[in-house]
């Protein structure tokens, strides 16, 4: 079904220097069907995460009897266990959907807010707000508010030209702001992308320099993606003079953490001249994962599957030792490798013992690493569970499971061990 033509909204005399609202979301329907009204119920949100709580407990009694069902081997066992396994997965993705909420909820809340800011930055934007129907788990929509508004005020104040710069650039007076959701896999994209000057990266590097971020010869050995998120830095900013709207260098860094909090991460990419765009990576869910069950001695681990790449076997000669990291050729690249048992502080399995070391190759962004394991398990769903208030800031783990034998495994954060 095509979408329906994008919606100019008229502004006022009052708003014509400031923005213009593009909403490119198919039209509603004029009319709702009278029995509509009567087919949905509001329910509590409490409500909602005990089904969510239960239906955990649920899946860990069955992962308990696919064990004990691959042990005893009775067909009719088999046979019931795997209908049940067919179920629960439906069930599963039926409670799953219950929590999901379309992102339009926070999006309305922005068009007013640019079309203010514009006028009090006597700027001309025009914001096209598209995949407004993107639905996302109820805890990360509640959360995600603040740092889209932090990324929008940047967008205007610090990306959007003024009009005669505009011009003189050769432009169009009235800038352009996207505000875009998409699924992706097991994830949601949000971008926010702007046709402003982009990012000058010299004066990134300076201003980085002057407020101790990095020493001058760090500053020449950095990439242009590197300098980039050198803006997500705490206290940082490039604004001359310090506003109500930016100066002070609090919204970018709010930013990065917020998103880290909620499982995701944030990129940019910019060209001088042209515009910047950010980029946020969320996770569907914040309480089903898949993830590759690992042994290391008589610890087990779960690493979330959307950072593995592939997992392997390599022999200890084929280590190498470059600047004293140890590094291993892959696929015609050279990766770092990971000692788990180290960063663990593992009692019960040393590497340095044997011969071939099980790998598991995670993926960040552009950067891979190889993760020395002991021996694999096997793939499996896990409920990801919080470690409390007592057991904050641990590094490397991201949370914890219950698994089928009543075992308690840590959850693995790839993205920590990539620096």
């Amino acid at each position: 079904q095509a979408p329906a033509p994008a919606v100019q909204a008229a502004p006022s005399a009052a708003d014509s220097s400031a923005a213009a609202v593009r909403p490119q979301t198919p039209a509603a329907p004029a009319q709702t069907a009278p029995g509509n009204a009567s087919r949905t119920i509001r329910v509590d949100i409490e409500r909602l995460d005990a089904l969510m709580n239960l239906f955990s407990e649920l899946l860990i009694d069955r992962v308990r009897l696919e064990q004990l069902a691959s042990e005893i081997r009775r067909n009719d066992l088999n046979e019931t266990v795997e209908h049940m396994t067919r179920v629960s997965g439906d069930l599963q993705n039926i409670v799953l959907k219950l929590r999901m909420v379309p992102v339009e909820s926070v999006f309305n809340r922005f068009p007013r807010m640019v079309r203010d800011l514009a006028k009090s930055l006597d700027k001309k934007v025009d914001l096209v707000i598209s995949g407004a129907d993107t639905e996302l788990d109820r805890t990360v929509v509640d959360e995600i508010g603040d740092p889209l508004v932090h990324l929008l005020r940047n967008s205007l104040d610090h990306g959007i030209e003024p009009v005669a710069d505009r011009i003189a650039a050769g432009k169009s007076e009235v800038g352009s702001v996207n505000l875009r959701a998409f699924h992706s896999g097991n994830h949601v994209f949000i971008e926010v992308e702007e046709d402003g000057r982009g990012i000058n990266r010299e004066k990134v590097k300076q201003t980085a320099i002057k407020n101790g971020v990095i020493t001058p010869d760090e500053a020449k050995r950095l990439t242009d993606n590197e300098v980039n998120m050198l803006i997500f830095a705490a206290g940082f900013s490039t604004a001359d003079k310090i506003s109500d709207i930016s100066g002070r260098g609090v919204g970018l860094d709010v930013v990065k953490s917020k998103i880290a909090t909620l499982g995701g991460h944030v990129t940019v990419e910019s060209e001088l001249g042209k515009g910047t765009k950010f980029s946020i990576q969320l996770p569907l869910t914040l309480s089903i994962i898949s993830a590759m069950l690992i042994k290391l001695g008589s610890e087990k681990y779960a690493i979330p599957l959307s950072s593995i790449v592939e997992t392997g076997i390599i022999r200890r000669e084929h280590i190498r030792k470059i600047h004293g990291n140890r590094m291993i050729e892959y696929r015609g690249a050279v990766i770092p490798v990971i000692s788990l048992s180290q960063v663990m502080e593992s009692t019960t399995f040393f590497e340095d013992k044997e011969d071939e070391t099980e790998i598991v190759v995670i993926r960040k962004g552009d950067k891979m690493g190889a993760i020395t394991v002991d021996e694999f398990i096997g793939q499996s769903e896990i409920v990801l569970k919080s470690l409390g208030k007592y057991l904050t800031n641990i590094e490397a783990v991201s949370g914890a499971t219950i698994l089928g034998d009543g075992q308690v495994a840590l959850i693995i954060d790839p993205n920590a061990l990539i620096k």
